[in-house]
């Protein structure tokens, strides 16, 4: 088993582009399922209740070109009992370094299959207790002057406008 919390954390872009095998982790709210499947997700996907909310932490593993279009793309969670729910990206890469999503795998490249511990603490303290909102980058890039309106279209001070 592989604990999470040891693995290489990528930092850089250039480090995410070598990497042969990423981790994305995050977590996925399923607060908005009946309460039986909230309590089947708990006890058969890893599921968690932080701050009164049920959440199920997400663990997708894959090459760097791929992972990051296939999240942004959106990622279909069908469970058990008909209840579903999709995890997206938002397909920036940068954020997703900045949000502490993206492990090193290289190393378990080769492995026919992983598996990971449950670190419930370590899960809910990167992603949700300390989760800050990535700064946006200002929209206008630039500001453009305002004209002098010219003679005339101005109210002259101390008359009123007759009705329209």
């Amino acid at each position: 088993m592989i604990k999470i919390s040891e693995l290489p954390l990528i930092v850089s872009a250039d480090q995410f582009h070598a990497a042969r095998q990423i981790l994305l982790v995050d977590v996925l709210y399923v607060g908005d399922a009946p309460r039986a499947m909230r309590e089947y997700i708990k006890g058969t996907h890893g599921g968690f209740v932080y701050d009164k909310k049920t959440y199920m932490p997400i663990t997708l593993t894959g090459n760097p070109e791929s992972l990051i279009v296939n999240a942004e793309k959106g990622i279909h969670f069908k469970f058990d009992r008909g209840f579903q729910n999709v995890y997206q990206l938002d397909g920036n890469l940068d954020a997703a370094i900045w949000h502490k999503k993206l492990y090193d795998l290289t190393a378990y490249a080769d492995s026919p299959s992983l598996g990971f511990e449950r670190e419930e603490d370590f899960v809910i303290n990167r992603y949700l207790v300390n989760y800050k909102e990535y700064p946006k980058a200002p929209t206008k890039l630039l500001e453009v002057p305002q004209k002098m309106p010219a003679i005339g279209t101005k109210a002259m001070k101390g008359l009123k406008l007759v009705g329209k």
